[in-house]
């Protein structure tokens, strides 16, 4: 194996590696030809002949060179991986690990994640039950007459069964919706993309909460469009501060988050809503309703869209609720805009994979959603119900169905110092400065993400405990800059 840079000519460096000739004599072997191969290899490797990092022949290629068919080295390859001396990826091929007892990170691995870290910068739901349910669902799919219908391209943006789907689980939250006003999303993130890219030209600006969600900022920002934060209380957004923003502006379009909003977690009571409505129908606004936590809320209050339903693009996904890693998300909208929105979305990934839309559909229809959705409110529950008891006495918020807390820094802790004693003792909390909207200075406060995907409950915990001592201690203060 051959292991060089070049940097002369390239402006980056690049680096090459050889692949092997290297050819097995089986000639000599008795036995099934597949495991004639699997010897050969490990062989090699054992007396060195085959080193850790070096890629073996494409399989296609040796079976031509020593005279078997495809099947046959493909048994061989699965053969000697089962026993750990290669590993190999779609693409990029079959490599060489490492002699046997003495298994080697290949070369071309990328560097895991630090595991000794506790990140609770992510707003992710608790995992340890979506797989099971997806098993058994994938069984029961790989049952059906027309699978080659869930690999199809979906021209008209959803299949029918799967729109009716979506209409009834947004009924269950107590929303009125038809399938001529649904679009499907690949989550919540890619329904505030299209409905920023139907409703907004290059240059508008967009109103929202003077502290947002970081996925929605940087679309704003990848789509040229310009921000203009509106002021909270304990309730949320201000109408008067909306009215005031609209009309200096001229702005037409709001995004907000009136269920669990991020970072706060404030939730707008039912007088607050109405009021928001009747706002945005005096002033012509066209709104965003993120609503991606409205799965987990049993809530009593309606969302915005049922009060201006004319006006409001409810937004919302399975990914707090099911899993995140469904992508499946549901756009309700004003009926005279949902091609507009259809069309986004084949602009932007074409279509909502049918396969995980169809996932989606089952669990909606047999129960599955809602088990998943009360799991996840308990395990969350039982996590927050532990911090609340650590942070006592400390200022901070969360609301029951959601998987944050946003803590409030006691004096004289600034958040960034707060932020680094932290990551010092190796937890990971994002501060104030990632979710403000305009140049405004952002309060000393942190979120934390309690439903994180590396940590059970008990790693959690150890987290919390950490955040808790480190409040208790002095500040940390940075040396004087000269």
């Amino acid at each position: 194996m051959i292991l060089f840079y070049i940097d002369t000519i390239f402006p980056v460096n690049v680096l090459i590696v050889s692949m092997t000739i290297w050819t097995p004599d089986i000639s000599q072997r008795s036995g099934p030809k597949y495991l004639a191969i699997a010897e050969a290899i490990a062989e090699a490797i054992t007396n060195g002949s085959l080193a850790a990092g070096e890629k073996l022949p494409p399989q296609r290629n040796l079976a031509y060179d020593i005279g078997v068919t495809l099947g046959t080295v493909t048994r061989a390859y699965d053969e000697i991986k089962r026993r750990g001396l290669v590993d190999g990826e779609v693409g990029r091929g079959t490599f060489v690990i490492g002699k046997p007892g003495k298994k080697t990170e290949a070369f071309f691995r990328p560097k895991p994640p630090d595991n000794n870290l506790i990140d609770f910068t992510h707003a992710t739901p608790v995992s340890g039950l979506a797989g099971k349910e997806l098993a058994r669902t994938l069984t029961e799919i790989s049952r059906g007459d027309n699978l080659d219908s869930l690999m199809d391209y979906q021209i008209l943006s959803g299949r029918p069964e799967h729109l009716q789907a979506a209409t009834q689980w947004l009924k269950q939250g107590g929303i009125k919706a038809t399938p001529e006003r649904i679009t499907l999303t690949s989550g919540a993130q890619h329904g505030i993309l299209i409905s920023l890219m139907a409703m907004t030209r290059s240059g508008d600006t967009i109103l929202a909460e003077e502290l947002s969600y970081p996925g929605f900022i940087h679309v704003v920002r990848q789509l040229g469009l310009k921000l203009e934060p509106v002021a909270m209380d304990q309730y949320g957004l201000i109408p008067d501060a909306l009215e005031e923003a609209a009309r200096r502006t001229g702005a037409r379009c709001l995004y907000c988050i009136p269920n669990i909003q991020n970072p706060t977690t404030r939730t707008m009571p039912m007088e607050r809503i109405r009021d928001l409505a009747e706002r945005a129908c005096a002033l012509d606004l066209q709104v965003l309703e993120d609503d991606v936590w409205g799965g987990l809320n049993t809530r009593e209050i309606p969302p915005l869209i049922e009060f201006a339903p004319e006006r409001v693009f409810h937004i919302t996904s399975l990914s707090k609720t099911m899993a995140g890693g469904l992508r499946v998300g549901y756009v309700l909208s004003p009926e005279d805009h949902t091609e507009q929105l259809r069309t986004a979305v084949r602009l932007s990934n074409w279509m909502t994979p049918p396969l995980m839309a169809e996932i989606a559909r089952r669990w909606i229809e047999d129960g599955t959603g809602n088990e998943l959705a009360n799991w996840q409110r308990q395990a969350a529950g039982e996590r927050l119900k532990y911090a609340a008891q650590v942070l006592q006495g400390q200022t901070f918020a969360y609301h029951p169905a959601g998987h944050f807390i946003w803590l409030e820094l006691p004096l004289p802790w600034r958040a960034a110092d707060f932020k680094a004693a932290a990551e010092a003792r190796g937890v990971l909390v994002p501060s104030a400065d990632s979710f403000v909207v305009g140049r405004q200075a952002a309060p000393h406060a942190v979120r934390i993400a309690i439903g994180t995907h590396n940590a059970d409950a008990d790693t959690s915990a150890k987290g919390i405990d950490i955040l808790a001592n480190i409040l208790k201690s002095p500040t940390s203060i940075s040396p004087a800059m000269v």
